[in-house]
């Protein structure tokens, strides 16, 4: 006996990708800045609309994909972090973490309201931005859920599940 129905779109990568260096602190310690090829796995569940679908493939994957671009050929630091000390000066990012010390062109640099930029923490932050967008554009209304996975190295995804208030 079927009790319900649950419905969703997957987007995987193809043009939601973006290559940036980045650094983590766990443990006490820092990282040394180095780089990824990223990819970004999308998937949105809610309702099917009256014409038959949750959200829109190709509006979901341009969206995604402006973020991605976003994120393309930067240096990913973590804005909110405890760990990692930021301090602007002229056109250089001076950066402080543990034993680490790095001067980085500003221009280069993308400070990300995170605590970390690790794999889950990225993921998160492309799934507030894709859902800042998505209300944007009125398109929210059948969703329940937005999962952003984001892939650092072969089969190694950090995912981000945001539940989303349902009307009602």
């Amino acid at each position: 006996m079927i009790i319900g129905e649950r419905f969703a779109v997957r987007v995987s990568p193809g043009e939601l990708h973006f290559n940036a260096a980045h650094f983590i602190t766990f443990d006490g310690t820092c990282e040394n800045l180095h780089g990824h090829n990223f990819h970004v796995l999308l998937e949105a569940r809610g309702d099917n609309a009256p014409d038959a679908y949750v959200i829109d493939f190709v509006r979901l994957t341009h969206m995604a994909a402006g973020i991605c671009r976003e994120l393309h050929d930067g240096v990913l630091l973590a804005g909110d972090s405890p760990e990692v000390h930021l301090r602007e000066e002229g056109d250089m990012v001076h950066v402080e973490s543990y034993d680490k010390r790095f001067a980085l062109p500003a221009a280069s640099c993308i400070i990300l309201p995170l605590p970390n930029t690790t794999a889950e923490m990225l993921a998160a932050h492309v799934a507030n931005r894709l859902l800042e967008e998505l209300a944007t554009a009125e398109a929210l209304a059948n969703l329940h859920t937005l999962e952003v996975a984001v892939e650092e190295a072969d089969d190694q995804w950090g995912v981000c599940i945001r539940e989303l208030k349902r009307a009602g």
